[in-house]
């Protein structure tokens, strides 16, 4: 619980912390409004690529228990592990998406940056116990992709960051 916790936290300072620097490094009001928005619409990208994978994994573990003659509980829980954790990132990605569309400091906007922070920090279990059952498989094609296009994202964002 306590270990799950500080993963949660861990994520939550780090994203708090770059969107302060994204709006630290703006110039202008206009200008920062602007970066939090490409930060917003970032971290959609970055948590629904997570999502992606993850549903996608989780799919190939089903079947793999479907395929056997007796499942055993494992595999099972694997399974329900890569379902839950997919599911809090595509909830990630979704209000993520609301942040990157209100005005900054709007109250939609505030709303929904709290709401990521929040449930960043609950997710620390779903990381925790997800990223070692992802790593365990062998990846495909369809999931080199997403890794690529994740670090493309992140990139992006350091670019954006940069310049």
């Amino acid at each position: 619980m306590t270990g799950d916790l500080i993963i949660g936290g861990a994520l939550t300072l780090g994203v708090s912390a770059l969107g302060w620097l994204v709006i630290a490094t703006a110039p202008t009001a206009d200008a920062a409004d602007a970066s939090i928005r490409e930060f917003g619409t970032l971290l959609t990208v970055q948590f629904g690529i997570v999502a992606a994978l993850w549903w996608n994994q989780s799919a190939k573990l089903s079947d793999k228990v479907v395929d056997q003659d007796a499942p055993t509980r494992q595999s099972q829980k694997d399974v329900n592990v890569m379902n839950g954790a997919a599911a809090t990132f595509t909830a990630l990605s979704v209000i993520s998406s609301v942040f990157a569309s209100s005005p900054w400091r709007s109250t939609g906007s505030w709303v929904s940056g709290i709401g990521v922070l929040l449930l960043l920090t609950m997710a620390g279990s779903d990381v925790r116990q997800a990223v070692p059952i992802s790593l365990k498989q062998r990846l495909q094609l369809r999931e080199i992709i997403g890794l690529l296009s994740l670090a493309i994202v992140i990139t992006a964002f350091v670019w954006h960051l940069i310049k």
